[in-house]
């Protein structure tokens, strides 16, 4: 996907604020959230790290430079194998022109070496928000764990769901903030997944109307 693609389809969609979550890395988020803001689309920046037990977590992150930052900490920590472009896709960062630039080398789609409480630590630590991504499927916090963790710093945990079916089953737990997104991967998967009565789009904003599902809205097909 390429930024003016990606904002003409929101765009037709009538979607004004997303979060670009791409996998151990926020090498495109720079370039995404500008042309996007042309379009009148505000970017939570952020990324989804892969941890050791196969747990996919995502980090929101108040500016794209924190993002950025966060994104080169955890560099290191993603182990020295080539990706094979022909098997797993190339891994292309672009430009504001929708001109593909530099391919990453290093295969993102591995695990890191970080555990899933260091994980949470760290993006804590750069002033982030956690979301245990699509909790329900392959590489989510249940599918793997069969459980959600607690957070020992707050007394509310955000889980992003991808199904329906699995809302009757964990919204009557007060500790979970409930998040529901497209997890899309092309332009055609993109489309409204919440309704988040904000007076402002702003990343402190955002987080209040997490923790408060009265602001948020869930949205179906």
């Amino acid at each position: 996907m390429t930024p003016a693609v990606v904002g003409k389809r929101l765009q037709e969609l009538g979607i004004d604020w997303i979060a670009i979550t791409d996998h151990n890395s926020a090498g495109n988020v720079r370039v995404f959230s500008k042309v996007l803001k042309d379009f009148g689309i505000i970017v939570v920046p952020g990324i989804e790290i892969h941890t050791v037990e196969d747990v996919h977590l995502l980090g929101l992150f108040e500016n794209v430079e924190i993002a950025e930052a966060y994104s080169n900490w955890l560099y290191a920590s993603i182990p020295e194998t080539r990706v094979d472009p022909e098997r797993f896709g190339y891994q292309l960062y672009v430009n504001e022109d929708d001109e593909f630039t530099t391919m990453e080398e290093k295969w993102l789609g591995q695990p890191t070496s970080l555990k899933l409480d260091a994980a949470i630590s760290s993006i804590q630590g750069f002033g982030g928000i956690h979301v245990y991504s699509h909790v329900e499927r392959k590489m989510g916090v249940i599918y793997q764990l069969g459980f959600v963790p607690l957070s020992r710093n707050t007394d509310r945990v955000f889980v992003e769901i991808s199904q329906k079916e699995t809302l009757e089953k964990i919204q009557r737990d007060p500790h979970l903030s409930i998040i529901h997104s497209s997890d899309a991967h092309s332009p055609q998967q993109l489309k409204k997944v919440m309704r988040i009565k904000a007076e402002k789009r702003e990343f402190g904003e955002l987080k209040k109307c997490l923790l408060d599902q009265k602001r948020v809205e869930l949205l179906w097909d």
